[in-house]
């Protein structure tokens, strides 16, 4: 590498390709994870509540509710909310 006190021309070269590169790939890291870290935030956030509907779904599909009720709640929800009636999730009593 040395070669009469002076350095060689390609050793440094490839020195300081080679931090360039390891520094290139730490910061790259750094960021996949930051990001990774957002994204799993966000989808945690997105997906912790089921929505009305799916809720009602499941209930249909494991016999809590018949399929009269289905189809009222079903209704109702997709009115817009100024239009929706009292005591929506209430069964309907016939006298």
């Amino acid at each position: 590498m040395f070669w009469h006190n002076h350095m060689n021309t390609g050793g440094w070269v490839f020195m300081v390709l080679g931090n360039i590169v390891i520094w290139g790939l730490i910061f790259a890291f750094i960021i996949w994870l930051v990001q990774d870290w957002r994204t799993r935030q966000h989808q945690r956030e997105t997906t912790s509540s089921p929505s009305a509907t799916e809720i009602l779904d499941r209930r249909l599909a494991s016999g809590e509710i018949g399929t009269e009720e289905y189809e009222r709640v079903r209704r109702t929800l997709s009115q817009p909310p100024g239009e929706q009636p009292s005591g929506i999730g209430q069964p309907q009593t016939k006298t």
